[in-house]
């Protein structure tokens, strides 16, 4: 009896490593990755794009197999895969195809699938621009671009539009090979032509006086196409006439460094750009560590001379890629005669 139990429990045994080797022989975990998401120029770089699935893998280095298809790309624009079952096939498409192709990446063994995604711009042709009026009076400011119909709402002073508009420039661009902006503004129409750039964040901003405004466009070089890993973006602008020597303080007591321009408390948080000094109409921008964002009151001196209220980041912290702008506007209401704003800009990006 002993013995016959013995030799059944062998079996059992033998059965229970040989259904285990095969469980590992057929099933995995498999982890498929697409490579980064691309932006191509097909003026610079041609039509044929490479495309990478090298970093997928599977848990038990078993083995898989690979099938690339194409998900949805712009109207017209057909695009091929040179292969379509091996790791790394060349993507085709056409000089003059616009837009966005989808494509997916499926690894699979057996009955065993799983899918990554990847996305390709092609000749991507979307810049965003933003109205902010900085003058201190009662009238209303309307951004407008005639050559695509878009007429912003009215932005109010000391405010920013409720949005960034997106400008096609394949469609915007006028012969000369710029966009022409126009402002209305009690009673008169302001225009500029500029030249935007694909993939790029522009603000326009309203500046002097009711009786003699003028047009400000700044290029917003950190916005959310460029803000690396772990990063967010912070600019300051000095919108106020006459407001030159501006410098920005902030009371870090509570962070046990005390009351200190903005820039040294960055210095001691490995900030390596620095606001400065910023004088009338100009802008400077600074990356700044995401997971050090603190919400302490910020402030505005001339001349060390305190000249506006507080205002705070508003930024939520480990938000990475966001990006926010500090505005100094004139403000004959206010009790310093400016008034300081921080304005989250990631908001206002249109989803």
């Amino acid at each position: 009896m002993i013995k016959k139990l013995y030799f059944s429990l062998l079996a059992c045994f033998m059965l229970f490593n040989s259904c285990s080797d095969f469980d590992e022989q057929d099933f995995t975990v498999l982890l498929p990755n697409a490579g980064p998401d691309q932006v191509i120029f097909t003026a610079e770089s041609g039509t044929t794009i490479q495309l990478d699935g090298s970093a997928s893998g599977d848990v038990n280095n078993i083995g898989f197999q690979y099938e690339w298809e194409i998900i949805s790309g712009p109207e017209g624009f057909p695009g091929s895969i040179s292969n379509t079952n091996i790791v790394n096939p060349t993507f085709e498409v056409s000089n003059e195809a616009s837009g966005r192709y989808e494509l997916s990446l499926k690894i699979f063994r057996g009955e065993q699938i799983a899918r990554d995604f990847v996305n390709i711009d092609i000749n991507p042709a979307i810049a965003q621009i933003l109205l902010v009026n900085a003058i201190d009076a009662a009238s209303t400011a309307t951004l407008k671009i005639p050559s695509i119909g878009i007429s912003g709402d009215p932005v109010a002073s000391k405010n920013t539009d409720n949005t960034y508009y997106d400008i096609d420039t394949n469609i915007a661009t006028e012969a000369d090979g710029s966009v022409l902006l126009e402002v209305d503004y009690n009673g008169t129409t302001l225009t500029t032509n500029q030249t935007l750039e694909a993939l790029k964040s522009y603000t326009l901003y309203l500046v002097g006086t009711e009786d003699n405004p003028e047009i400000l466009f700044v290029e917003k070089t950190r916005n959310q196409n460029s803000i690396g890993v772990g990063l967010v973006a912070l600019d300051a602008i000095n919108l106020a006439p006459e407001t030159d020597n501006v410098v920005l303080f902030i009371d870090a007591t509570t962070a046990g460094f005390g009351i200190l321009p903005v820039d040294a408390v960055f210095g001691v948080l490995g900030v390596p750009e620095q606001f400065g000094v910023i004088n009338y109409k100009e802008n400077v921008e600074i990356f700044f560590p995401s997971n050090s964002l603190i919400p302490l009151p910020i402030w505005a001196t001339v001349n060390g001379e305190r000249i506006s209220n507080n205002a705070n980041i508003t930024l939520a912290p480990n938000s990475d890629g966001s990006f926010g702008t500090f505005m100094l506007f004139p403000d004959a209401n206010a009790e310093n005669g400016h008034t300081f704003i921080f304005v989250n800009n990631t908001n206002l990006l249109p989803q």
